[in-house]
């Protein structure tokens, strides 16, 4: 008996066998390896493809979000011009009532105030008027004697005169 035994020795058996893998690397090779690694060459090129677009379409999605953030803050602002202009449109016209309203209050007063000053005359003209007959009948009554129109005339615009210089108390 032998005392060691080789790790390897070679036979027939071993050598058909190294040629049988040896065959059958180089079919699986030309059916097999070269079909998986052109499928997985093709995968990986696909996954690749993948990614990009994603990447591409990510991109897009985050250009569209902004440009619509942007619009609805565009939005905010215009409309946030628009209630300014209304609210400075609304203070302009509500001073231009005002302005309105003032310029016809002081028409009626400057009216009313000529109109006041038209009386005052007509009263002033029909006080004058009673005044002269009454100092008229008064001189009458005096003189007892009636006068002429002529000293009528002279003596009412002396009195007259008179009742302007010193008002009636």
């Amino acid at each position: 008996m032998e005392l060691y035994q080789p790790l390897l020795s070679l036979n027939w058996n071993m050598l058909f066998t190294a040629i049988t893998v040896i065959v059958l690397f180089f079919i699986l090779k030309h059916f097999f390896f070269e079909k998986v690694h052109n499928f997985m060459v093709e995968r990986e090129k696909q996954v690749r493809e993948s990614l990009e677009n994603a990447e591409k379409t990510n991109e897009e999605a985050d250009k569209k979000l902004k440009t619509y953030e942007e619009k609805l803050a565009g939005a905010d602002s215009e409309s946030r011009q628009i209630l300014k202009a209304a609210r400075d449109e609304a203070k302009v016209q509500a001073r231009e009532i005002l302005d309105e309203a003032d310029e016809k209050a002081r028409a009626l007063i400057e009216h009313s105030q000529k109109e006041i000053r038209r009386e005052k005359y007509n009263a002033r003209k029909e006080l004058q008027e009673e005044l002269g007959s009454l100092a008229v009948m008064a001189a009458e009554k005096i003189v007892e004697k009636e006068l002429r129109p002529e000293d009528h005339k002279e003596i009412v615009d002396k009195i007259i005169e008179e009742a302007e210089e010193k008002p009636w108390s």
